[in-house]
């Protein structure tokens, strides 16, 4: 504050974090109110004001970092490169020091490090002046031969630390000298590298400008094929009628179902021993499970547990994501904030507490309630749960004198989580996450971390499904069981089976609100969400082209799982039939290869096993029958999960809704989320202007069209667009669409309309009208206003994307008024074209289904 951001007092508060938090509540509540006292201008200025301010604070707070001694792995390269650069004494020190410089993986090495790597390689002529050394590395010209870098841009997954495609390309570029092409794969079997080679040929080259080039791999293994269980390429599954969460759930009962078969199908793995190549069997500890993201970890967990089959999790952001290890941190929040009661109530419900619905119910109905300050009443003060909130108040008032490492030791020691394990399966995986959540507490204290609430928050950032943390393996070799691992956690390591999952979802393509150009180093900030946002003039296109990058690098991401194969490489196709996932995509390019490039495998029906999951499939005994209550509680649960099925359908359809299903059922994800910066900055708001000046005006005349459109123009923000919301109305009423309305002497605007849908007619398909008349013979025409902004030669095509939008508005009108749509009409102002459609039959009909579906 202060305006210059000089009269900041660190020294008064030495906790940056809370000087950070102070300045930016006061410039975010004078850019609140520019925002509501001022105009678009006045809010972008008021945005890039901020900006100034909080580089300075990242710069004052690098400072005191090193005035103090504490620093950070990002402060260590920063000095390195800083005093290589400025430095000419200290650079030619270590030019002469190290006589050749080799740089593994240099697709993992992000900018600053190669600016080090350049200044180290510098090549100085005895006679050249100090003056005429380069201080931009970019102009360093390297000592011929002695910077070797070996890396595959195809494996470049760390964009999140600036390490990406046109980094190594840049680097490899200012090298210059020699290239080669190491094309020999040593780790998969030929099944493997064909399928990865016609993939991603395909794939990668259907990326943008960005994308790695792809360059075919040479197989080294060729076994026998005559095994039945002969090394191959599996597909697992394929579309499924529901949402994501039905894909993930059939496609986590599958890798069950064909994991617990293993043993019989007698998969073959390659060993290399001191005789020479052999072949075996494969076993458990063979298979790696391997997943882009976490989203599907919860259903995998549940399926491998029901099939008694034993697991590992390898990845430390796995973990966090466990039941378990969710229940701990439950427990830890409601010791730091009593007034978080439903983390208190998750707390009693875990296994610490171990209190059952029941109890939690009696609790609240004798008066008492789930803030363990409040005493409960004198007749609860024996019971289950009153006793439990009063041991998490102890453990309240000891967070004030205890480290976070040490009350959780304390917790998991007195609550007898360790004991409790031992009714599990597998009791060990459990004492492996309860131990890791204590080492990560120590961790996060030896590191300067603060209270329980600091480390709460960072383990909920660890949690985080998009968390850009780095994976730690978390092994233990000396019981043999399946592996899960992350994409990122797995690079570098190989199996002999790899089962690929979590393609049921697309990339996650969400930007923050803040997002560098790594090319100019331009910073572009966005506030806000919806209508209110606000951002700087090149957030819009900087984030479209940083989405498109995060795009070709999930494709990275996938070659290097498929490339973790040595022998076998499932790939879990189980995936919704709406959506552009990445199972679609795959089948999608995949659908005119070699129908011998991989098999369809379905597993057979889960054995039953008796003699624990070690025991041989021959030697499998029948297990005992259920008890009587057994086929009564599976009743139960499946009219539960009928009854929340139809809890979570949506009680209506709106017809925007069925065009945006229509989009992304086309594969048109891309261009739905590009419309915004298409129409320009302002679109949203422009769009809306014109419609509600086209409801008001006379549409005959024209009268009253630059008055509205100046008070549109006033409360939509956008002052500066008055007359482009003139032109664009002056285009409707020209148009033939709005003449033959007026003519008609029977018209309607903005007209609501709704209908009964779905089964038992309980779903609705509703919409607005922009104009609707009447034909002289007693049919019903749809004119819909469109602001896109596109060329003549796309209205049709984009006619055709919001068909189901105009299927959805006759459907509606037709059940409601029982009178025919005779036609539907898009007018496109920009440019002025109308298109028709004319075969509302068709269009009613596809609405229905797709609405239908929708509502469930």
């Amino acid at each position: 504050p202060g305006g210059g951001g000089n009269q900041r007092n660190w020294d008064a508060d030495p906790q940056t974090g809370v000087n950070a938090c102070k300045l930016l509540k006061d410039r975010l509540a004078h850019l609140q109110a520019a925002a509501n006292a001022e105009l678009e201008p006045a809010r972008r200025r008021a945005l890039l004001s901020i900006l100034p301010e909080l580089r300075n604070f990242a710069l004052d707070f690098a400072a005191r970092r090193k005035a103090e001694g504490k620093a950070e792995y990002h402060d260590l390269l920063i000095w390195a490169r800083d005093l290589l650069r400025d430095d000419l004494d200290s650079r030619d020190y270590f030019r002469h020091r190290f006589s050749h410089l080799f740089i593994d993986e240099v697709q993992d090495t992000d900018p600053i490090q190669a600016e080090i790597a350049m200044f180290l390689a510098e090549a100085v002529a005895a006679d050249t002046p100090a003056a005429a050394r380069p201080r931009d590395w970019a102009a360093v010209i390297p000592e011929p031969g002695k910077l070797f870098v070996v890396g595959d841009p195809k494996q470049s997954i760390y964009r999140f630390r600036r390490a990406d495609v046109r980094q190594m390309n840049r680097l490899r570029q200012l090298m210059g000298g020699e290239s080669l092409e190491l094309v020999q794969n040593f780790r998969s079997q030929r099944p493997v590298t064909a399928w990865v080679n016609c993939l991603f040929n395909r794939w990668m080259a259907a990326g943008s400008e960005q994308q790695a080039d792809y360059v075919d791999l040479i197989h080294r293994w060729d076994g026998a094929a005559d095994h039945p269980g002969h090394p191959a390429v599996h597909q697992l599954g394929g579309p499924v009628d529901g949402r994501v969460d039905a894909a993930r759930e059939q496609g986590a009962q599958a890798i069950a179902a064909l994991l617990a078969n293993l043993p019989a199908a007698q998969w073959q793995v390659r060993e290399e021993t001191a005789a020479g190549e052999e072949y075996r069997p494969a076993a458990f500890s063979d298979v790696c499970i391997l997943m882009p993201r976490r989203s599907s970890l919860r259903w995998l967990e549940d399926a491998l547990e029901n099939a008694d089959i034993p697991y590992r999790l390898e990845g430390s952001s796995l973990i966090f994501d466990t039941q378990e290890v969710r229940d701990l941190l439950n427990c830890l929040r409601a010791i730091d904030d009593p007034a978080n009661q439903v983390a208190s109530a998750a707390a009693l419900r875990s296994p610490a507490f171990g209190c059952s619905d029941r109890q939690l119910l009696e609790l609240v109905n004798g008066g008492g309630s789930f803030d363990y300050l409040a005493e409960p009443p004198a007749a609860l003060a024996e019971h289950p749960a009153a006793q439990a909130l009063a041991a998490l108040r102890s453990y309240h008032y000891a967070r004030l004198s205890q480290s976070p490492a040490l009350l959780l030791e304390r917790f998991i020691r007195e609550r007898q989580l360790m004991a409790a394990a031992l009714d599990h399966p597998r009791p060990r995986q459990q004492w492996r996450r309860y131990r890791f959540i204590v080492n990560q507490a120590r961790a996060f204290a030896a590191a300067g971390g603060g209270s329980l609430r600091d480390f709460l928050n960072w383990a909920q950032q660890q949690a985080a499904e998009n968390a850009r943390v780095t994976e730690t393996p978390v092994p233990e070799d000396d019981e043999p069981a399946v592996r899960i691992m992350t994409v990122h956690g797995a690079k570098g390591l190989e199996f002999p089976i790899v089962i690929l999952t979590g393609l049921e979802s697309a990339a996650n393509r969400s930007s923050g609100p803040v997002i560098f150009d790594r090319e100019s180093g331009q910073v572009e900030v966005r506030i806000g969400s919806g209508d209110q946002a606000f951002q700087t003039p090149g957030y819009a296109d900087l984030d479209a082209r940083e989405k498109a990058l995060g795009d070709d690098e999930a494709v990275r991401l996938l070659y290097v799982a498929a490339t973790r194969a040595k022998d076998h490489l499932v790939v879990n196709m189980h995936y919704p039939e709406r959506g552009n996932c990445f199972a679609r995509q795959i089948a999608t390019l995949l659908e005119a290869a070699d129908p011998g490039l991989w098999n369809s495998i379905k597993p057979s029906p889960m054995p039953e096993r008796s003699g624990g999951p070690d025991a041989p499939a021959a030697d499998l005994a029948p297990m005992p029958a259920a008890a009587d209550f057994l086929p009564q509680r599976e009743r139960w649960q499946r009219q539960r999960r009928e009854l929340i099925a139809a809890a979570a359908r949506p009680p209506s359809a709106a017809a925007t809704t069925l065009a945006r299903i229509a989009k992304e059922e086309s594969g048109d994800v891309a261009e739905a989320a590009a419309e915004p910066w298409r129409r320009g900055r302002g679109g949203a708001p422009l769009g809306r202007a014109v419609h509600a000046v086209l409801q008001t005006i006379d549409l005959a005349t024209g009268a009253g069209l630059a008055e509205t459109a100046q008070s549109q123009a006033l409360g939509e923000n956008i002052p500066g667009r008055r007359q482009e919301i003139i032109d664009l109305a002056q285009v409707a009423l020209d148009s033939a669409a709005v003449r033959q309305a007026v003519a008609s002497g029977r018209y309607w605007r903005e007209v609501p309309v709704a209908a009964p849908l779905g089964k038992g007619g309980d779903g609705i398909i509703e919409g607005f009208i922009d104009l609707l008349y009447e034909t002289p013979e007693g049919g019903l025409v749809v004119v819909d206003y469109k602001t896109d902004a596109i060329d003549a030669a796309e209205t049709a095509e984009t006619a055709q994307r919001y068909r189901l939008q105009g299927g959805a508005y006759a459907l509606a009108l037709e059940q409601a008024t029982g009178k025919p749509v005779r036609e539907v009409i898009f007018l496109f102002l920009r440019p002025s074209k109308e298109e028709r459609l004319t075969d509302i039959p068709e269009l009613t009909a596809a609405a229905a289904e797709v609405a239908a579906a929708h509502l469930g």
